[in-house]
């Protein structure tokens, strides 16, 4: 009886070790909010995008007009989505960089935005985030808007 109970016990803590080795992937937690973020902003769900924020975050976007950057920042909770609205941005598969160091984490990616099915522009996004009591929470997002050297799929 002794030898099963011993396998058993050492199959259920090989099982959990590699349930948190899978499960404390932080470049995959990373870019999972990243997806959430995309996923809530597609949805127009404003509980869903707020709480991938800390309380104090920030955002800030800057573009090219009359070749001068202009640079604006707002609250993430004051972000409003239009009901029949539907805005679709898109990671781009390649050139996506991921760094995490021990309780923060960046992600540098190449993006497009379309409205109502309508291109609009594409960008970086660069998302600074911290790791919490709660998870990874997104602490800036600063974006680009580029009309030009687009190549939506």
């Amino acid at each position: 009886m002794k030898p099963i109970i011993t396998k058993l016990l050492l199959l259920i803590s090989v099982l959990i070790v590699q349930q948190k080795a899978v499960a404390q992937d932080p470049e995959k937690e990373v870019i999972q909010v990243a997806h959430d973020f995309f996923a809530a902003l597609e949805k127009g769900d404003s509980t869903a995008f707020r709480a991938l924020f800390i309380p104090s975050a920030k955002v800030y976007t800057v573009r090219e007009k009359y070749a001068q950057s202009v640079i604006n920042h707002r609250s993430p909770f004051t972000d409003t989505f239009r009901p029949g609205t539907v805005i679709k941005e898109r990671m781009k598969s390649q050139g996506v960089v991921v760094q995490v160091h021990n309780r923060t984490a960046m992600i540098w990616a190449p993006y497009d935005l379309w409205v109502n099915d309508v291109f609009s522009h594409c960008g970086i996004d660069i998302f600074t985030l911290l790791l919490t009591p709660n998870g990874w929470r997104i602490a800036s997002l600063a974006y680009s808007i580029e009309n030009e050297g687009c190549t939506p799929p």
